[in-house]
């Protein structure tokens, strides 16, 4: 069957309430994270290590390390764009571009989070944090049309212009592809030629039910929408909107003037979680490894479980987080990466967030798999429940009976 239009239909808001359902926090014209797991760090007295990673970091800036090819890149565009003619049976299919970048196909819709897929993320293209693996295709006409750009947050390695633009030239997207963003971004998109009524601005805990409807349904028939929205064979989707900890800006200037977000997709048969880019809790520079859980931890990945969990797939991030007192506030440990996979009731998550991007920080960006099977080992986990993936690995979910 051909689908041509989806319908967007807004869902009640949920009451809000800092102990169950937390809603997003303004200072003034700046949003915040309004919990004690966010509370800064100073550096560690008598400690270099803030001055090293600054150095470091202005000294990679301006130079491309040679490229390291030891994470595989194989993308399979023959099943990407075959699966919603031969999966009958696969609820979703869900494909790592690396970094952040994920593809899912769920029922009839095509989604996008966080596509960072072109060369630098910074605003200027000679210097600043770069990609250094290949995505595994040319171009956006090489994959399914996108319904949907879904997007955490503005920092570069999120949210890239390059990448937006590329997106909407492809003439099947153009009028079609709609982005769900979190609060205040709308204008960026605006700005850069995206129509306002195809940009779609949310705050935490906001939810969005989507529909589709056959191509053969007149669209200007009211009555005909009215019976094709409660047909039980159209196909639809809940895009729901989750808080995290971190932050936001593009210039400088405009340090948290846009809010972040996770987000989760739910269909009749799956519940998908995008954690987004985010912290777990504050740690100074020096902490030894038993007083770690002294330390708050922030709160909302057990209230998005408890809403929206338990989730058939998580995709959580691991790093950077050197130093720990500048990153941890808003990266997250392996160890509380694993914190996050149990908090928000996940049976299965993957890594996000390392090996693709040089120069985000000084750690090293292929160090989070086996950092995260070392938390895994420490909480008995098996390796199986939350694991990386290579770019282009597609992990698929059956129906369920």
């Amino acid at each position: 069957m051909e689908y041509k239009y989806n319908y967007l239909k807004k869902l009640p808001e949920r009451q809000k309430d800092p102990e169950t359902c937390c809603g997003s926090t303004k200072q003034g014209k700046k949003y915040i994270n309004p919990w004690p797991s966010a509370t800064p760090r100073a550096a560690a007295k008598n400690s270099n290590i803030g001055s090293e990673f600054l150095k470091a970091y202005i000294k990679n800036a301006f130079v491309e390390r040679e490229k390291n090819t030891s994470l595989k890149v194989d993308l399979d565009l023959k099943s990407i764009n075959e699966y919603h003619e031969d999966d009958k049976n696969i609820a979703m299919q869900l494909t790592w571009l690396g970094h952040a970048a994920f593809l899912l196909q769920i029922n009839t819709f095509t989604i996008l989070f966080d596509p960072f897929l072109s060369g630098r993320a910074s605003p200027i293209s000679f210097a600043g944090p770069y990609r250094c693996r290949g995505r595994g295709f040319k171009k956006f006409s090489e994959l399914p049309p996108i319904d949907f750009v879904i997007l955490s947050h503005n920092h570069y390695d999120h949210l890239d212009k390059k990448t937006i633009k590329e997106i909407y030239a492809d003439k099947r997207n153009k009028k079609r592809t709609q982005v769900f963003c979190p609060l205040d971004l709308k204008k960026w998109f605006v700005g850069i030629g995206i129509p306002e009524k195809q940009v779609t601005e949310c705050d935490w805990w906001d939810e969005h039910e989507v529909i589709r409807i056959p191509e053969s349904v007149d669209i200007t028939n009211e009555e005909a929408i009215n019976e094709a929205l409660n047909s039980s064979s159209n196909r639809k989707i809940t895009i729901c909107t989750v808080p995290n900890q971190h932050f936001s800006g593009r210039t400088g200037s405009d340090n948290n003037e846009t809010l972040w977000a996770g987000w989760v997709i739910k269909s009749q048969d799956i519940t998908y979680y995008f954690a987004g880019d985010t912290g777990y809790r504050s740690l100074p520079d020096i902490c030894p490894e038993e007083e770690i859980e002294n330390y708050p931890y922030c709160p909302v990945f057990k209230q998005i479980g408890n809403i929206h969990g338990p989730f058939d797939i998580a995709c959580i991030p691991v790093g950077p987080v050197i130093p720990p007192h500048m990153m941890s506030v808003v990266h997250t440990t392996a160890g509380d990466a694993v914190n996050i996979h149990l908090d928000c009731k996940s049976k299965h998550s993957i890594a996000m967030h390392w090996g693709t991007v040089e120069n985000l920080g000084v750690d090293n960006i292929e160090s989070g798999p086996a950092e995260l099977r070392e938390a895994l080992d420490k909480k008995n986990i098996p390796h199986e429940e939350f694991h990386d993936v290579y770019i282009g690995q597609i992990i698929k979910l059956e129906k369920k009976n």
